[in-house]
């Protein structure tokens, strides 16, 4: 998602002042970061904190094009939102000229910042543990040669109910299975003897589960309306 600011900034013009059919134009990059106006005039970048979020952002601009090469800096709003990969939109729009109060010719226009927002979500998805359980032809005798406990994770998102929202609410449901029935990671049952009616499917109850997922602006991630189980059993090695 892009969100995007305008900033108006009344700037000294050069000699020859940008000039265009359009009232758009396009920024081009030159060395260090800068994007420049066609004419090389005047030069835009973000200051070096902009990744790091260290500090509030800055514009620098400066006038190469009149022998200026000191940048100034412009604090840019903070986002409510705060969103990542702050980057220069690549055009700016002239909005008019017309004399400063020194007398001299001005020159404004708007300066575009692009913020990309993304919503993330961490959740367990598709996992799938076989571990050894014979060693010995004893051993297959008694678990009727099914020779390993398996466990089996997987999930699905599917649209919540709609909230108004910004970003759509996402129902969350979990399927967790293990077999034999009777396997269970956190216990021990090599000795155990399966019967016939052993060899099927068990279904965790508690690792199978649904949980309703909404965006949280303030930490960029999608939450859950309560917290889920540990389910390490089924998707850590």
């Amino acid at each position: 998602m892009l969100l995007t600011m305008l900033l108006a900034a009344a700037q000294p013009a050069a000699d020859t002042a940008p000039a265009a059919n359009s009232r758009i134009l396009d920024l081009t990059a030159h060395e260090g970061g800068q994007q420049c106006l066609p004419d090389g005039q005047i030069c835009f970048e973000l200051s070096d904190n902009v990744d790091a979020g260290e500090g509030p952002a800055h514009l620098l601009f400066s006038f190469p094009g009149s022998g200026d090469t000191d940048k100034t800096p412009l604090t840019l709003p903070v986002f409510a939102d705060e969103p990542q990969g702050l980057r220069l939109w690549q055009h700016v729009v002239l909005v008019r000229s017309g004399d400063e109060g020194d007398g001299q010719q001005g020159l404004e226009m708007l300066v575009g910042m692009l913020g990309e927002r993304r919503a993330i979500l961490a959740v367990d998805w598709d996992s799938a543990l076989m571990i050894r359980a014979c060693f010995s032809e004893q051993d297959a005798k008694d678990r009727l040669d099914a020779c390993h406990d398996e466990y089996e994770y997987k999930a699905v998102l599917k649209p919540g109910p709609d909230d108004g929202s910004e970003l759509p609410i996402l129902t969350y449901r979990s399927f967790a299975t293990a077999f034999p029935r009777t396997s269970r990671r956190s216990e021990d049952i090599s000795r155990q003897n399966l019967k016939a009616s052993d060899l099927a499917d068990w279904k965790d109850p508690e690792c199978s589960y649904e949980r309703v997922l909404r965006y949280n602006g303030a930490t960029g991630r999608y939450e859950m309306d309560r917290p889920a189980p540990d389910c390490s059993s089924y998707t850590v090695p």
